[in-house]
């Protein structure tokens, strides 16, 4: 704070503090200047349009008070002894006031008041320099006044904004999940600019304790990638939400699995969102990452919806090669890099990379030690299903340890 500037003598026995009290008493009690700055407030300053006639004229009246104390005072305030700063700023943001028209309107009213001051000080007997000091302090309340309404305005800005995240998260774990009554889901969709007609998508991908804003984060870089406009929150350990746009060919959301439902109108979406929650259940059984539907999962679907068939298929075909220690890993190698590669020997051996002949050695002693033999269509179709379902993984890993 600033040392006193003092225009007014704090034992009050000088005749110029005397000629002070005389002329700001006249202006606590000006209406005519109340009425001016009405005025020019209505006139001059946009956004007071629609603030009612008594709540700008007790403003009005606090400035005119506000600007006596700080005179009377000798001080330049800080900003956080403007409590009137703090008041005005709340009551205008409830109105809907813009934060440039507050600084404009203490502006304005400021000026009318200093220039009350300088039609009156000649006659009151008030010296030049007097004025000029309260000039001074003058102009630092007005920048202690502004910086005050322009902190409680980005506080409120910011309340506001998580508020605002807070409705639109709810709302669309409600509109994804559950039946919403239908005057809540069009508001919802009118704010959020979701279809409420065409056809839309649910979505949804695993989000464990500690992961959902770095896995939000990856979501919505893969959409501004892809042009795919989504909306998600956070529902327990999943992210779920809504997929309006067909993403255009680009790169998978990195690292993720997003299950991604039916189409259905906005209405329909707890459907769709059942049909992504078993797309997103099967397609990390099976070790898919990306975006997966129900119909590019196609057989890969009955992995997880039949853990007793791949269990017979493991016994058939994987459980044989248990007691083949290190070899086991490369004869799992080479099946899959077949299976892979269409059957290729060549593209196959070229992936791991090993000689054509390697390759061939390994997948003879396959069909040796199973019995499998891999020219048979349904012998491929089992070996297809049992290493999808993750169990050749499982042998990899324990082989690796």
């Amino acid at each position: 704070m600033s040392a006193p500037l003092s225009p007014v003598d704090p034992t009050g026995g000088s005749e110029h503090s005397q000629q002070w009290e005389r002329l700001l008493s006249q202006m606590s009690n000006d209406q005519a200047m109340v009425d001016r700055t009405l005025a020019d407030l209505r006139s001059k300053v946009p956004g007071y349009e629609n603030v009612p006639t008594a709540s700008l004229e007790a403003s009005v009246r606090r400035n005119i008070a506000l600007t006596i104390r700080t005179i009377r005072d000798g001080l330049e305030p800080a900003p956080d002894q403007v409590a009137e700063a703090d008041a005005l700023a709340v009551e205008r943001y409830a109105q809907g006031v813009p934060i440039g028209s507050v600084l404009a309107g203490f502006r304005v009213s400021l000026s009318l008041i200093f220039r009350n001051i300088l039609a009156r000080a000649p006659e009151s007997g008030i010296p030049t320099e007097q004025i000029l000091t309260s000039s001074t302090l003058l102009w630092a309340l007005g920048d202690a006044f502004s910086t005050k309404a322009v902190a409680v305005y980005q506080e409120k800005e910011v309340s506001r904004a998580v508020a605002d995240s807070a409705l639109r998260a709810e709302w669309i774990r409600n509109v994804v999940t559950s039946a919403m009554p239908p005057a809540e889901r069009i508001r919802g969709a009118t704010l959020y600019d979701v279809p409420t007609t065409e056809p839309i998508r649910a979505i949804v991908l695993n989000a464990p304790s500690g992961t959902a804003v770095d896995r939000m984060h990856r979501l919505e870089t893969w959409a501004q990638e892809t042009d795919a406009r989504v909306l998600a929150a956070v529902q327990g350990s999943f992210l779920v939400g809504i997929m309006m746009d067909q993403p255009r060919e680009g790169p998978d959301p990195t690292g993720l699995t997003i299950g991604l439902g039916e189409a259905a109108t906005l209405e329909e979406l707890p459907r769709s969102f059942q049909s992504a929650s078993m797309a997103l259940e099967a397609a990390e059984k099976v070790g898919r990452t990306g975006v997966v539907d129900l119909a590019e999962l196609s057989w890969q679907l009955g992995i997880h919806a039949c853990p007793e068939t791949t269990e017979i298929l493991y016994r058939l075909h994987l459980a044989p090669l248990e007691n083949t220690g290190e070899f086991r890993r490369h004869i799992l190698e080479a099946v899959d890099a077949y299976l892979t590669h269409r059957m290729s020997i060549p593209l196959a051996a070229r992936s791991i990379p090993i000689h054509v002949n390697t390759l061939r050695y390994r997948l003879q002693r396959f069909s040796e030690l199973t019995g499998a033999d891999l020219g048979d269509l349904n012998t491929l179709i089992e070996l297809a299903w049992v290493l999808a379902s993750g169990r050749h993984r499982d042998i990899t890993r324990e082989v690796s340890s």
